[in-house]
C-alpha cells in the first residue's frame, strides 16, 4: 500500500468508511459501545515512512493502532474541540430540551416555530433510503445557492463551495445506500433549510447545513435541530454529532464536548523525520495555545481574513451539475 502524507479520519470513517492503514481490529464509539468498522490488516512499507498524519480523530472514537515495528513512533496533539448531541439517556426530544435548555430557550423555540408555520407553508423532509434524480439535483443546486448567499453576507470564506462538485457525485449514492442523508424544511416547493448529514451505525455526523437568509429572524438552525433531534430518536441514532467549531449554538444544545487529535506516525530512525515533527508539534502547539486563550478562532478568524483574500474568487464561481 502507498503511504500518503496524511489521512482525513473522520472523511474516511463517514463518507468512506474506511480507516487509515495504521489501525487494526476495529474502529468503536467508545459512548455507546458500537463497532464502527471491522479494519482488515494492512500491508503497509513502514520502513520507508517518512512522517504522516491522521489528522482529526475524535477522542470519543477509539481505534487501535497495529504493530508498527522498532524505528516507528507515535505522537498524539490535541486540535480543535468538537460537539456532539448523545441521546442514550434519552427517549424523546422533549425530554432532551428540558434537560438541555431553559424555560425560556423552549418557550422561545416552541414560539418560533409556530410563527414559521402560521407564516409560511412549511413542511419538513428526510432524504434517506430514497431520492429522484431529480430532486436530488435541484436540491444541490439549491443548496450551493443557499451557502453561496449566507456566506457573502457573513463574508466568511467557505471551502466547500469550490469541493461542490465532489459532494455532489458522493452524496447520491450514499443516500440511496441509507450512508447519508439530506433534511430539507421547504416553504412551499422552495428549500429554506438544507442539511448534508452522514450516518454511520448509531450515530449521525452533521457535514454542512444552511438557510435561506431571508428567514432569519425564525430561528431556523433551532428549527432543524429540533427536527433533527425527533428523527433521531425515532430511527436508533444515539449521537447527533455538530463536529469542531466552538459556537454558542453548539455550546446551546450539545451535551457532550469532546477533543480532537491528530494522530503523527514518524520514523525514529531519520534525522529528517525527527526535525519535521519537531516543527509541526510546534505548530499545532501553538495553535492550539492560541484557541485556548480565544484568540485564534475569536479575536482572529482564519476564515474571514481568507474571505479578505479570495473571496473574489467566489464571485466568480459558478457550480453546475456538469461542470
Amino acid at each position: 500500500m502507498i503511504m500518503k502524507s496524511s489521512y482525513p479520519f473522520v472523511y474516511d470513517l463517514f463518507m468512506k468508511n474506511k480507516a487509515a492503514p495504521f489501525y487494526t481490529n476495529h474502529v468503536l464509539n467508545a459512548l455507546t459501545n458500537t463497532v464502527f468498522l471491522d479494519v482488515p490488516k494492512n500491508a503497509i512499507d513502514l520502513e520507508s515512512l517518512d512522517i504522516c498524519t491522521v489528522l482529526d480523530v475524535p477522542d470519543y472514537i477509539q481505534v487501535n493502532v497495529g504493530a508498527l515495528g522498532p524505528n516507528i513512533s507515535m505522537k498524539i496533539v490535541r486540535q480543535n474541540k468538537g460537539f456532539l448531541v448523545n441521546l442514550l439517556r434519552f427517549t424523546t426530544a422533549e425530554a432532551y430540551l428540558t434537560h438541555q435548555l431553559s424555560k425560556r430557550s423552549r418557550k422561545k423555540l416552541r414560539a418560533k416555530k409556530r410563527k414559521l408555520e402560521e407564516d409560511h407553508d412549511i413542511s419538513y423532509k428526510f432524504y434517506y433510503g430514497d431520492i429522484t434524480q431529480i430532486q436530488y439535483d435541484y436540491l444541490f443546486s439549491e443548496f450551493y445557492s443557499l451557502l453561496k448567499k449566507r456566506f457573502h453576507q457573513k463574508k466568511v470564506y467557505n471551502k466547500n463551495l469550490f469541493s461542490w462538485k465532489k459532494y455532489y457525485e458522493l452524496v447520491y449514492p450514499m443516500i440511496l445506500d441509507k450512508k447519508a442523508s439530506l433534511f430539507v424544511i421547504y416553504d412551499g416547493n422552495s428549500p429554506i433549510t438544507i442539511t448534508i448529514n452522514f450516518h454511520l451505525k448509531d450515530t449521525v455526523f452533521s457535514y454542512i447545513e444552511t438557510y435561506d437568509t431571508n428567514y432569519s429572524n425564525y430561528n431556523l438552525g433551532d428549527v432543524s435541530m429540533l427536527k433533527h433531534l425527533e428523527w433521531c430518536l425515532n430511527n436508533g441514532i444515539q449521537n447527533f454529532d455538530l463536529s469542531m467549531g466552538e459556537t454558542k449554538f453548539k455550546i446551546k444544545w450539545c451535551n457532550h464536548h469532546y477533543d480532537f487529535k491528530y494522530h503523527i506516525f514518524y520514523n525514529l530512525k531519520s534525522l529528517k523525520s525527527r526535525i519535521k515533527l519537531g516543527f509541526m508539534l510546534l505548530k499545532l502547539k501553538l495553535k492550539q495555545y492560541l484557541r485556548d486563550k480565544n484568540i485564534l478562532g475569536k479575536l482572529f478568524r482564519y476564515d474571514k481574513f481568507l474571505y479578505k483574500r479570495r473571496g473574489h474568487k467566489l464571485n466568480g464561481h459558478q457550480w453546475k451539475k456538469h461542470n
